[in-house]
């Protein structure tokens, strides 16, 4: 016999390694970082790109390169509690709308911190070429 504890458990680690299905959610995730990272290292190296002569002015001014860190980490930042907003809203109407089925879905606390904690480091990882490119454009660049 079974507790309701156990069985759950039971139920939940037969799905995710006994079947494809947890290969298949562990690969989707997977692949959801890695676009998400794509896209908003190409929107903010687009935009530092854009704006690369307004970098150009703040180094030729003297500012540290902590600085132009900053601008663009802000950046990111902004990017990811957007996207996690956006996301979260998305996710809590889709478990409000799953709640009567006969698999009703859950997004405890621990599971909606982790996947914050995720945004913040996926957004601020793909910082971090466009923190390359504002740091080395050359102050000289204003001139032109």
């Amino acid at each position: 016999m079974w507790s309701t504890t156990g069985f759950s458990w039971q139920t939940r680690s037969y799905w995710l390694f006994s079947t494809g299905a947890g290969a298949a959610l562990v690969l989707a995730a997977i692949l959801g970082l890695i676009v998400g990272m794509i896209v908003v290292a190409q929107t903010l190296y687009a935009a530092t790109v854009e704006r690369i002569s307004e970098f150009a002015t703040l180094r030729a001014m003297g500012a540290p390169a902590r600085y132009l860190y900053g601008i663009i980490l802000r950046q990111g930042l902004l990017s990811a509690a957007i996207g996690f907003a956006i996301g979260m809203g998305v996710a809590r109407a889709i478990v409000h709308a799953a709640h009567d089925a006969n698999a009703a879905m859950l997004l405890p606390l621990p599971l909606v911190a982790g996947l914050a904690v995720a945004t913040v480091a996926m957004c601020s990882g793909a910082a971090i070429t466009s923190i390359r490119r504002a740091v080395t454009a050359e102050p000289a660049l204003v001139f032109k």
